[in-house]
């Protein structure tokens, strides 16, 4: 009796410890959720980020989740609306904490400690979360930061020798439209400077009427960056590249849809469709 009771004890706490208790948050219940799956799953590293993408199909859109309205600069995580810019942050650092599990054995309770750390490292300039100014809001930032502390790497060079060459200037000639430069001017000089910073930077990239001829060649998982065509932006979307039915898609974070998505079409169709996109950068996920 007692040693059945013993099992039956053992058995409980090892449920309630695997399981989404009373105290988690929500975003945290999610997390635990991706490991449990991951290991139920097998989610191999060579297909992880197809699995993590793809876990947040029909997660709604949601814009401007980041901004405060005191216009402070919160670590704000949430998993349960996405943009196309969150939603490829979070798949990154969901990305890293499986793999520091894999390679250190971590807990449950060190992979949600974690989680919020990695983010964090993704989401600012070197990893410092300051004022607004610290985000990386432009994505080439994003990426020439992010490519120094080795979480992708530009691979856009293996199929084209085009280049883009970014000018930034319209998050400080355009401040009314940004809630944080409103609340506190005192930031666009910063966000002035750190345009200036950018200026002269390439990146190798696919003009939209190349890409059909690559598309058989660029694997899954892949960031794609869109360049876009307003003045003084950068990028006017983000996905993944997912190859379903031997097609390949973007997986996103669409606001024309109100969720995450796969394109009905291949990548290429969709830039096709869309006069303001130029072209695509492509990034591995390291």
């Amino acid at each position: 009796m007692f040693r059945s009771l013993l099992i039956i004890t053992l058995f409980l706490s090892a449920l309630l410890s695997s399981s989404c208790r009373a105290e988690m948050t929500e975003d945290e219940c999610i997390v635990l959720d991706i490991l449990q799956r991951s290991q139920q799953n097998n989610w191999t590293s060579a297909h992880r980020i197809d699995s993590l993408a793809d876990y947040f199909l029909e997660t709604p859109y949601v814009a401007a989740t980041l901004e405060s309205e005191d216009g402070e600069e919160n670590l704000v995580i949430n998993l349960r609306e996405l943009d196309c810019m969150t939603f490829v942050e979070n798949v990154l650092a969901l990305h890293r904490m499986l793999q520091e599990k894999e390679a250190h054995h971590y807990t449950q309770a060190r992979c949600l400690q974690r989680f919020p750390e990695i983010l964090e490292n993704i989401r600012y300039r070197d990893g410092k979360r300051g004022d607004y100014s610290s985000r990386l809001h432009y994505t080439s930032e994003w990426i020439r930061n992010n490519s120094s502390k080795a979480y992708v790497k530009e691979i856009s060079s293996l199929y084209s020798d085009s280049i883009y060459r970014v000018h930034l200037d319209f998050m400080s000639t355009h401040p009314q439209l940004y809630k944080a430069l409103t609340l506190h001017p005192d930031l666009v000089a910063k966000i002035s400077a750190i345009e200036t910073s950018m200026e002269g930077y390439q990146l190798s990239y696919i003009p939209k009427e190349e890409l059909s001829r690559y598309e058989k060649d660029i694997p899954s998982g892949r960031i794609v960056a869109i360049v876009g065509s307003t003045p003084g932006l950068d990028f006017a979307h983000l996905g993944f590249t997912y190859r379903k039915d031997g097609c390949l898609h973007l997986l996103h974070a669409s606001s024309s849809g109100k969720k995450v998505m796969l394109s009905s079409g291949s990548l290429s169709d969709y830039l096709s469709d869309i006069k303001r996109f130029k072209g695509i950068v492509l990034l591995e996920v390291l």
